[in-house]
């Protein structure tokens, strides 16, 4: 579904974002991508799109990433950003999530269909019609994610996709994504989202993979963890001192 082959980027030759990145994803995987601030995460899913240019090659569901396949493989993974507000320009829920399927071919009611399943899958119905500048961070991000699902992608990237949730979304979130059959990469530091949703992991630190692994062989290491700056997953981690008798 996904490969990358010792791909590479960077703003200026002294200051490489990915360094000679290699690995693949198969169809259906579930996949958490973590890593400390600036280790590259987003910027992985960039390259995956299109967004930025990269040495090496990267290939998407058999389409190598280059201009000419850019369509088909933005139609083939959905991306939620990370800033909701970069996502959200139409003036309500409806409008948003209607764009895309009606971009691609969709008819006008066929495609409110898909909105109206997709939001009552989501318990998202009472925001359909609701202006995006009148909704809460946390409303905002799950009317973002609808958004994508609306798109019926075969893949979908995450970014911080828990981030300003309330924990009935974020449980809500995790349902969501443990039902859908579609390959996924999460990248988050939200570990126990990663450990809920996720079967491998990709350990990223200073713009190359220093960990690939099963989610036990990888968010129970706590020595690999600490050395590149992240922390158990609360739920590993245990109740707190102060709070032990």
């Amino acid at each position: 579904m996904i490969e990358f082959k010792d791909v590479t980027f960077g703003y200026s030759k002294e200051n490489e974002v990915l360094k000679g990145i290699s690995f693949s994803v198969e169809e259906g995987e579930r996949v958490g991508l973590i890593g400390s601030n600036g280790a590259g995460k987003s910027t992985l899913m960039k390259a995956m799109l299109g967004l930025i240019s990269c040495e090496g090659e990267i290939s998407i569901d058999g389409l190598r990433v280059e201009q000419k396949n850019i369509a088909a493989i933005r139609k083939t993974l959905g991306y939620v950003l990370q800033d909701s507000d970069n996502q959200m320009f139409m003036p309500t829920v409806l409008e948003d999530m209607i764009f895309g399927p009606l971009n691609y071919g969709m008819g006008r009611a066929e495609a409110e269909k898909l909105v109206d399943d997709t939001l009552e899958r989501m318990s998202l119905l009472h925001l359909k019609n609701r202006q995006n500048y009148k909704m809460s961070g946390g409303e905002k991000r799950m009317a973002a994610i609808a958004t994508i699902l609306a798109m019926q992608p075969k893949g979908m990237l995450m970014d911080e996709p828990s981030t300003a949730l309330d924990p009935r979304n974020r449980r809500r979130l995790i349902e969501i994504l443990n039902e859908l059959p579609v390959t996924k990469i999460i990248a988050t530091h939200d570990l126990d989202l990663v450990l809920e949703t996720c079967d491998r992991v990709l350990l990223l630190a200073n713009g190359t993979i220093v960990a690939d692994g099963k989610v036990e062989e990888i968010l129970w290491n706590q020595e690999l963890l600490e050395q590149y700056n992240l922390e158990l997953p609360f739920c590993i981690a245990g109740i707190p001192e102060r709070f032990k008798q």
